[in-house]
């Protein structure tokens, strides 16, 4: 019983990130930005890199992602032009919905 009990309250110190996504001057970019710094230092990633981050990883892994780009607390997606972002949106946001962080008790 007291394991359950860590469990559930270690639960309930995590929460879901919020992101919001801001449209970039470049229409096959969109930048997602949260309250807390996620990414240490400027990341980039194309469909050749190695990313060792589950995140990037799982966002490459959507089909018609071209590259990321990270930095502190924003990451933005840029996708192929052949590829509609209403095709792609619902993906990223599943994969940025899975990201959770301790809250401060």
């Amino acid at each position: 019983m007291y394991i359950i009990q860590e469990e559930i309250l270690a639960q309930e110190r995590k929460s879901t990130m919020q992101f919001k996504a801001t449209s970039t001057p470049n229409p096959n970019a969109i930048k997602f930005t949260t309250d807390q710094a996620i990414f240490a230092g400027r990341i980039e990633i194309t469909k050749e890199s190695k990313p060792e981050s589950l995140l990037l990883k799982h966002l490459m892994a959507i089909d018609g992602i071209d590259n990321l780009f990270c930095y502190n607390d924003f990451l933005t997606v840029c996708k192929l032009p052949s590829v509609e972002w209403n095709q792609l949106i619902p993906q990223i946001e599943t994969v940025l919905g899975q990201i959770t962080y301790s809250k401060s008790q």
